[in-house]
């Protein structure tokens, strides 16, 4: 989920229709064609909108003209805000240098509110638009709003977002892009507690009924033919297995968090200009993240993060099934590993750390299995980092970047749609682990 606030299936093929804006002024024309241009989906029509405000002022005040390269970004703000000077367009800005506390960007294109930014058709739209008015050599995507990994809406009661009490305090509060709430299982189970794995995947428009966007949808909506130098989440839970399988063919990086990112988000005065090296410096990107938040105090030291390179998933599957097939211990599945989710969120026992899991559950008895696993997981994950706890509330004994589900009959609907919707089941052999 996104930034906390202290916060499956074959779906059919999605139509991609042409996104109405025909009471909207006209598109500026395109701009001079650069290197690279990192284009930022913003879906702030919920409670994280100031943050919004605040990071877009970062990248201004970060902008330098030099760089070889175009920050775009979609803003979806709420419908009202305080101020006369609030504007609830939705609206393609250019990120231009400023240091005043307004947004100052250049507008290239406004779309009406009736737009849903979780339609998958609009975000198509969307990043259409900004690679045609802001052209370059390659292109790079930032998705920014609530999240929660791989997991697809209707498991069961909607998470609903959480303002910590008391307000946004720095000293108590840690709000997250997490949209978190308590909820009932959907079958007792002795090793289960009692919160049951739904959400939101990706984004939560309170215009459009709190809608949100699913990872395969996602992925299925986004450019044939275009990978992307990198795609960074700036939401929770998204450095998911699951997630990174589904977008593997679309990016050469996945870059994103295990765990609940806080509201503030990615410390965009830091990560702009490794954005536009020539060859975008993710593992930069993602040490700046977390040196940004280790170096705070209390539950604001608080931060995972993992720098995914996606061409070499294949063989991580590869090594994962290959211990499926020589098949479980008597034991069975260990579900004791390191997990990342938050139990008063709902999401504890949803994302458990997958070189954890593997040798938890196959490290007595397969050794040599699991050798070839972490070989295998050494070439994926270039960069991770973890605080050594999470908002002062789940201990990190261990993170290599990247979670995982695990399969449990006693979650029916989450298991079936793990099954059929989401390509790592099949490839990793991870889905037929559980009757």
């Amino acid at each position: 989920m996104k930034k906390l606030f202290t916060l499956l299936l074959g779906l059919p093929a999605i139509a991609i229709g042409t996104v109405s804006c025909t009471d909207e002024p006209g598109p500026e024309p395109p701009v001079a064609k650069k290197h690279r241009t990192v284009i930022e989906y913003m879906v702030a029509d919920n409670n994280l909108y100031p943050y919004a405000e605040n990071n877009i002022n970062d990248m201004e005040a970060a902008w330098n003209d030099d760089l070889d390269g175009h920050m775009v970004v979609y803003l979806h703000p709420v419908a009202s805000g305080s101020g006369e000077d609030f504007d609830p367009s939705p609206r393609l800005l250019l990120i231009t240098r400023d240091q005043t506390s307004a947004i100052a960007s250049r507008v290239l294109k406004t779309y009406g509110r009736d737009i849903d930014p979780c339609d998958p058709a609009v975000m198509r739209q969307v990043i259409a638009d900004a690679m045609a008015l802001a052209p370059a050599e390659s292109y790079a995507l930032v998705f920014w709003s609530h999240g929660s990994g791989w997991i697809p809406k209707g498991m069961g009661q909607p998470l609903k977002s959480a303002v910590p009490a008391g307000g946004l305090d720095h000293a108590e509060h840690a709000p997250s892009k997490l949209i978190g709430s308590s909820v009932r299982a959907e079958v007792s189970d002795p090793q289960w507690t009692g919160n049951a794995a739904v959400g939101y995947s990706f984004g939560q428009s309170n215009s459009h009924g709190n809608s949100e966007m699913e990872i395969d949808a996602m992925a299925q909506a986004l450019p044939a033919g275009t990978v992307f130098d990198f795609i960074l989440f700036d939401a929770c839970h998204m450095a998911c297995i699951e997630t990174a399988w589904e977008l593997k063919d679309q990016t050469h990086y996945l870059i994103a968090s295990a765990a609940e990112t806080l509201a503030a988000g990615f410390p965009y005065r830091k990560i702009i200009a490794p954005m536009f090296e020539p060859q975008a410096d993710v593992e930069a990107i993602g040490r700046e993240f977390f040196d940004y938040y280790d170096t705070q105090t209390g539950a604001w030291r608080s931060a995972t993060v993992g720098v995914v390179r996606c061409d070499r998933l294949p063989e991580l599957a590869a090594s994962v099934k290959a211990l499926c097939q020589a098949g479980l211990p008597e034991a069975g599945i260990s579900y004791a590993g390191q997990q990342y989710g938050r139990s008063a969120m709902g999401f504890d026992r949803t994302f458990y750390d997958l070189e954890d899991f593997v040798r938890q559950t196959w490290g007595m008895y397969e050794p040599a299995g699991v050798s070839a696993f972490e070989t295998a997981l050494q070439e994926v994950v270039v960069y991770a980092a973890a605080t050594p706890w999470l908002f002062d509330e789940i201990r990190v004994n261990t993170h290599c970047g990247l979670s995982c589900y695990l399969p449990r009959s006693s979650t029916p609907l989450s298991l079936e749609a793990y099954r059929t919707r989401f390509g790592w089941s099949a490839a990793s052999g991870m889905g037929a682990l559980v009757p």
